[in-house]
């Protein structure tokens, strides 16, 4: 509720009553601002590690497909022959408990205690180590004292000051408004968008959503001309209903009930849009958002006054749900990256980066 009515005070157009509202919000931005100054100046120097550190991240809250991109990277390392661990603060989790386990482990522990990303993420790479803690530095030194893995992918490191990253790849989501690029809470931002700089790799996601994805990428360019550039774009490769894995155009002459609590609704929205044959209606939660009995009769009564013939949500979101009976058949999209100008590129470029090869 709260998240909701902050964005519809942030994406404000013209003169409204959201402007007072939006004025605490920009009073509250100059404390942040402050903040944000003090910690960055005040830092002690990062911990480097023994063994090379790949953080992922963004400059925004909110979703920008940064954890996809985690799972992608290490999936490709790992093709490659590469030990990889993965480092966590599993946010939004209930458990505060630390712990270091491989991918098919972390698959039977609660999602409660895993959190949703770290539970997606170990379904996809059972081979790879993760270690989850609250203090991102702290996992990775456990991963470190394990000697299980070569490198170390931090997923949403580029705010974790405290550890040092050889290379910080930055993904940037072309689906945000331009009106929205203030700093947080005013606005979307973490840091000012100078913090590009600090990119070894850009990657502009769901560059399909852009207005014009090449005079984004020429500003991008301006303020941090020396980075590496890439386009990524998000699809369905299929949807998973029960243990089924069916083809996309399942949903073709379908009316779907949407609900998910991800970062940006708006373009999963988008994206079942284009999917589906009619849209019944949709709930939008919080990112992150925790289910329980009430929450979820709450969206079965939706459903049932919406009839429609399917509903579809997020894998992060289908984790959390166990076997609750909505009714209706529930399913959740397969996604997939499409990498301009390609994975192999990329992979390649970060096996030179790190010396990563054959004694591997």
């Amino acid at each position: 509720m709260l998240e909701r009515f902050w964005r519809r005070i942030i994406n404000r157009k013209g003169v409204s009553w959201l402007a007072l509202p939006g004025l605490v919000l920009w009073l509250i931005s100059l404390g942040y601002r402050l903040g944000l100054y003090f910690k960055t100046k005040t830092a002690a120097p990062p911990e480097k590690l023994p063994l090379p550190v790949l953080s992922i991240g963004n400059i925004s809250v909110g979703g920008s497909g940064k954890t996809p991109m985690t799972g992608f990277i290490a999936r490709s390392l790992l093709a490659e022959g590469v030990r990889v661990g993965i480092v966590s603060s599993a946010y939004g989790r209930e458990a505060t408990t630390s712990f270091v386990e491989p991918g098919y482990r972390v698959q039977k522990m609660p999602v409660s205690e895993t959190g949703d990303e770290v539970m997606i993420l170990a379904h996809d790479l059972p081979s790879a180590v993760f270690s989850v803690d609250v203090v991102k530095l702290h996992a990775a030194r456990r991963l470190v004292e394990s000697g299980e893995v070569d490198i170390i992918i931090v997923d949403d490191g580029f705010q974790h000051w405290p550890l040092h990253a050889d290379v910080h790849l930055l993904t940037y989501d072309a689906g945000v408004k331009k009106r929205t690029l203030r700093l947080f809470p005013n606005g979307i931002l973490r840091e000012p968008l100078s913090a590009i700089r600090r990119a070894h790799i850009v990657v502009i996601t769901r560059a399909n959503f852009a207005k014009d994805i090449q005079r984004l990428r020429n500003k991008l360019e301006k303020i941090h001309p020396d980075a590496d550039y890439y386009h990524a774009n998000f699809y369905a490769t299929q949807i998973t209903k029960g243990d089924q894995q069916l083809a996309v155009k399942y949903l073709e002459d379908k009316s779907v009930f949407l609900f998910a609590g991800v970062g940006n609704f708006r373009a999963l929205r988008k994206q079942v849009t284009a999917l589906a044959g009619d849209i019944e209606g949709y709930i939008e939660l919080a990112d992150h958002q925790r289910y329980n009995r009430e929450l979820l009769e709450r969206i079965k009564i939706e459903v049932t006054w919406q009839d429609p013939d399917i509903i579809v949500t997020t894998a992060k979101d289908f984790v959390k749900i166990g076997d609750f009976d909505f009714g209706r058949e529930l399913c959740y999209l397969d996604l997939a990256i499409d990498l301009d100008p390609g994975e192999e590129k990329l992979v390649h470029d970060l096996m030179t980066r790190f010396n990563l090869g054959d004694e591997t």
